[in-house]
């Protein structure tokens, strides 16, 4: 099969503002493969993204995680990540994941290294940051203590469209991710750490439009990971792909009854 990219990098996009320098620093990261930026929000991207060949906008007004999803919908790339619009990547970092996936299975992830603190200032995560038992909201029955978070990854579009994507019920995306990963390595995914850091970002739970995203953590997100992972039990690996569809035309927490 042919592929119009080696990689397309997905996410939801509210601040225009950074959208420039997440772009320019992926061409750096990415190095000599072919790639694509695509990113869904209410917003629309500076013109001189627009004209980029590269670059694609859709416009919704749904939560990140539908936002996220359709992303993936539009992608055309051989491998994707998700990315987040807070963040800078470092140089040849995308490179050396994509180089990785030449050893690598359909279903193997390769974990795309963060950090993040005030003003870009995080240092590097320990790597038993990336256990999923090492924080204390993911140490539930249905959450096998060997498996591992990633929270950004690099892997196969084909893979992740199989198996579903994102679970459009969860709002943001970051519980939903680990959902992900956890239904990738029940399916017998294995999960690597990439070289070097991918993506430094910024503590944006800090900033005031934050608490849309804070709210649908606390009023829905964590609850329904907990029941879908408070017991010992399921095979649940594979989920409808087209569930963004759905979900809320219009995200209420940050939009109220958009007309």
């Amino acid at each position: 099969m042919s592929y119009k990219y080696d990689i397309s990098i997905c996410l939801p996009g509210h601040r225009t503002q950074f959208w420039q320098r997440l772009y320019d620093t992926a061409a750096e990261a990415v190095g000599p493969y072919k790639w694509e930026m695509i990113i869904v929000g209410p917003n629309e991207p500076p013109r001189e993204l627009s004209d980029k060949l590269n670059f694609k906008f859709f416009k919704d007004y749904g939560s990140p995680a539908r936002c996220a999803q359709i992303a993936t919908v539009l992608a055309e790339g051989e491998l994707m990540m998700h990315a987040s619009d807070d963040g800078y990547f470092l140089k040849d970092s995308i490179k050396e994941c994509i180089e990785m996936h030449d050893d690598l299975s359909f279903k193997d992830f390769v974990i795309a290294r963060l950090t993040e603190g005030k003003d870009h200032s995080g240092g590097k995560f320990e790597d038993s940051y990336w256990k999923a038992w090492t924080h204390p909201d993911l140490r539930l029955a249905g959450v096998d203590e060997d498996w591992f978070i990633a929270l950004l990854s690099v892997h196969k579009l084909d893979y992740y469209r199989q198996i579903g994507g994102l679970d459009c019920r969860f709002e943001h995306i970051n519980m939903n991710l680990h959902d992900l990963s956890f239904r990738a390595q029940r399916d017998g995914a294995k999960m690597l750490y990439s070289p070097n850091l991918v993506i430094n970002c910024d503590w944006s739970y800090l900033w005031e439009d934050h608490s849309p995203v804070q709210q649908a953590y606390e009023a829905n997100d964590l609850s329904l990971f907990r029941e879908l992972y408070s017991e010992e039990r399921q095979n649940r690996i594979k989920i409808d792909y087209n569930n963004w569809t759905k979900s809320d035309l219009v995200w209420k927490r940050r939009f109220g009854d958009l007309k």
